[in-house]
């Protein structure tokens, strides 16, 4: 269960810093100061990488289990995207890329919605649906049609979402 609370802690944590920033907190440079907005790049290829180095545990422990191995897909698609979106805020890249890549990553994360280990749990698969959204909303946005600071308070509400699971495997409770 590590594996499963440091994921959506990693999720929530990149999504927290990005949304943050969309409505304008922590928004403007300090006196003298870079665009924050590097940052906020350097933390979401942290998230992308800690994401990956999830996966690959994720194969290790799986031991032939397709539904471990299924998870790691899942995973690995936000890998992909938080890495992309990291890399892409850094060097000061055009945006357009990363909301194409949000398209099919949000499709495909909106297939696990019925997926065995997510079964029952209304946290998970309501999640994910809110995942599908969100990643069709970053495409919007990169694209000049979602507004920042919508998706910035879809994102802190989408990283309120992914701390739950966590408050829940810490306490030692099944999760709803």
């Amino acid at each position: 269960m590590l594996s499963v609370a440091v994921i959506f802690f990693t999720f929530a944590l990149g999504a927290w810093v990005i949304g943050l920033y969309l409505v304008g907190m922590g928004a403007e440079p300090a006196e003298g100061g870079q665009d924050p907005i590097k940052m906020v790049g350097w933390v979401e290829l942290i998230v992308g990488l800690m994401l990956a180095t999830q996966v690959f545990l994720l194969v290790q422990q799986a031991d032939g289990n397709p539904l471990i191995l299924t998870l790691a897909g899942l995973v690995l698609l936000f890998a992909v995207f938080f890495t992309a979106l990291g890399i892409a805020l850094v060097r000061g890249g055009d945006l357009r890329p990363v909301g194409n890549l949000a398209i099919p990553v949000g499709i495909l994360a909106g297939t696990y919605v019925s997926f065995d280990l997510f079964e029952g749990t209304f946290l998970f698969q309501s999640s994910t649906l809110w995942w599908v959204v969100v990643f069709l909303m970053v495409a919007g946005f990169a694209y000049g049609k979602v507004p920042a600071k919508i998706l910035g308070y879809a994102l802190i509400i989408t990283a309120i979402w992914g701390f739950a699971p966590v408050v829940y495997l810490a306490l030692d409770q099944p999760i709803p």
